[in-house]
């Protein structure tokens, strides 16, 4: 079964509520832009509000994002950044993408 934009990204917002209450998560690329292909993925990127990323935050954070993905016949592909690491990485190509035109859900 066939899901549209608008069903996905409230299955996304729903799991966000569980899995992220308090960091930010922000769809970007073409799905943000509207200009995406039956092909194109689902880029995001997840802020956490805390010192480092350790490797156990993506089982925790990024995974069950993935495995929505999986479920929905879709491929998510998750950034992982502090906030205070994503901050540093302003006036990179990837930062002014994001800020332009990401949609925080």
């Amino acid at each position: 079964m066939a899901h549209t934009t608008e069903k996905i990204i409230d299955k996304i917002k729903e799991l966000k509520e569980t899995v992220l209450p308090s960091g930010k998560l922000i769809l970007f690329g073409s799905q943000a832009r509207r200009d995406a292909t039956v092909d194109s993925d689902w880029d995001m990127l997840l802020l956490l509000d805390k010192d480092k990323i350790t490797p156990s935050d993506f089982d925790t954070y990024a995974y069950p994002f993935v495995e929505l993905g999986w479920n929905l016949g879709e491929y998510f592909s998750m950034k992982l950044y502090t906030i205070s690491e994503w901050m540093k990485r302003k006036g990179t190509p990837f930062f002014k993408n994001v800020e332009e035109e990401g949609v925080e859900l």
